[in-house]
């Protein structure tokens, strides 16, 4: 039974690369990184010290390093063994430094999975004192077996960035709250919006002045006359009784006055 119950053991070979990190907050220093194994071995080394070109640093760094990691009997689920990779800025020409942030990869999840390049969110030493800022390390891992069961199982990724388009398609399409109706209300058409608009204008009698410039005097707002229409149909009744009263007087002349 004691058997059946102990861990299997594994070994990788792992190439650890740093490329660059982005987004970085500050115009110029030099800034470097320190790779320790946290799991696993005993592996510290320093990559090489670069300035800040146009806020992103690239070093290129590649490490080649021994891990042993260990799996349960039962699940076959490898056992997490943390690298962190370390950013510092160099002050007083190098005679001090100071930690910009860290990120930790466990490399079980990278274990079966050939090379693999992740971006990853810089995490900050002191979040409660210091506002962090978003600095993307993007690093590419391959590991190789070099002993135990080649049938394991690897744990679920815990960093979600991945990489950067991925994240930003992610974030887009999870969006919810005002945002998204916001976004739903301008993808209608304004069609659908103009007779409440309408109606409301037209019995909060705003239109009045409107109507009585560009349409004509018989025309009504809301099935009501207004006092425009009114007043101008008063005028144009006048106008006609007066054309009367002259014809008539035309005509007794003519009677009046025959030949």
């Amino acid at each position: 039974m004691a058997f059946l119950m102990k861990k299997k053991r594994f070994k990788f070979l792992v190439s650890l690369t740093v490329e660059e990190l982005t987004a970085v907050p500050y115009v110029n220093g030099i800034l470097f990184c320190k790779i320790r194994l946290l799991h696993g071995g005993t592996f510290t080394e320093l990559s090489s010290r670069e300035e800040v070109h146009h806020n992103s640093v690239r070093w290129d760094k590649r490490s080649i390093f021994m891990c042993k990691m260990s799996a349960g009997s039962v699940t076959g689920v490898l056992e997490p063994s943390v690298c962190r990779i370390s950013v510092r800025k160099e002050l007083k020409g190098g005679k001090s430094f100071l930690k910009l942030g860290f990120v930790d990869l466990n490399l079980a999840e990278f274990a079966g999975c050939g090379s693999t390049a992740r971006c990853c969110l810089l995490e900050g030493y002191d979040t409660k004192h210091t506002r962090q800022d978003n600095s993307i390390l993007k690093v590419s891992i391959s590991m190789q077996l070099l002993l135990g069961d080649p049938c394991f199982k690897t744990p679920p990724v815990t960093n979600k960035l991945g990489s950067v388009p991925a994240g930003e398609e992610r974030l887009e399409a999870d969006c919810k709250g005002d945002a998204g109706k916001t976004r739903e209300s301008l993808r209608r058409p304004n069609s659908l919006r103009l007779p409440k608009c309408r109606s409301l204008i037209m019995g909060s009698g705003l239109c009045e002045d409107s109507d009585n410039t560009g349409t004509p005097p018989d025309e009504t707002a809301g099935g009501r006359r207004t006092r425009s229409s009114s007043s101008s149909f008063g005028s144009l009744h006048s106008k006609v009784s007066g054309g009367r009263r002259r014809l008539r007087r035309v005509y007794r002349r003519g009677s009046v006055t025959p030949g």
